[in-house]
């Protein structure tokens, strides 16, 4: 599916169709304005992320949702692209990380702690993870915060989702 002005596009770089499969399904049913694009491995992603930065006439996705643990490029590398390229300045970027990735990322580079999340492992986590990537989907497209607490732009996660709690 295309995503046309007015969806919310999220982009998804994982290699585990079930897990991918899930989040569309769960978008779909509670997110209809949502478009979900997966990028199966590093590569490909750091090849649509570059492409999308350079072309000035096609925004980049509203929300970035990454599992470090991906074929060929690797989490940390796409990371490290990501918050250094100025398209995507504005953009929220939340990883799937263990709890050493965790520590190997922050100490080479900045990320927010809002943005390591626990990945869900049913379809509630689901449903909560679509929600907090609407709600910065949503701040992005509006050019707003997700609420005043938030680091823009990263929103919080709450519960399970959160990998480290304050």
């Amino acid at each position: 599916m295309k995503p046309t002005p007015e969806k919310l596009t999220i982009i998804f770089v994982e290699d585990k169709a079930g897990d991918a499969l899930l989040l569309e399904e769960v978008l779909a049913e509670r997110h209809p304005d949502a478009v979900l694009v997966v990028i199966d491995n590093g590569a490909k992603a750091l090849h649509y992320f570059e492409v999308k930065a350079k072309v000035r006439d096609v925004p980049p996705p509203h929300c970035i949702l990454l599992d470090t643990d991906v074929p060929i490029v690797t989490g940390l590398q796409l990371i490290d692209f990501l918050r250094g390229a100025e398209a995507y300045n504005d953009t929220a970027v939340y990883v799937f990380a263990s709890e050493q990735e965790y520590v190997s990322i922050n100490a080479v580079t900045k990320v927010s702690s809002e943005s390591f999340l626990k990945k869900p492992t049913d379809w509630e986590g689901f449903a909560a993870l679509s929600d907090l990537l609407m709600k910065s989907a949503d701040a992005k497209s509006n050019d707003t915060q997700a609420s005043t607490s938030d680091s823009k732009p990263e929103a919080h996660a709450k519960g399970e989702l959160r990998l480290h709690r304050k």
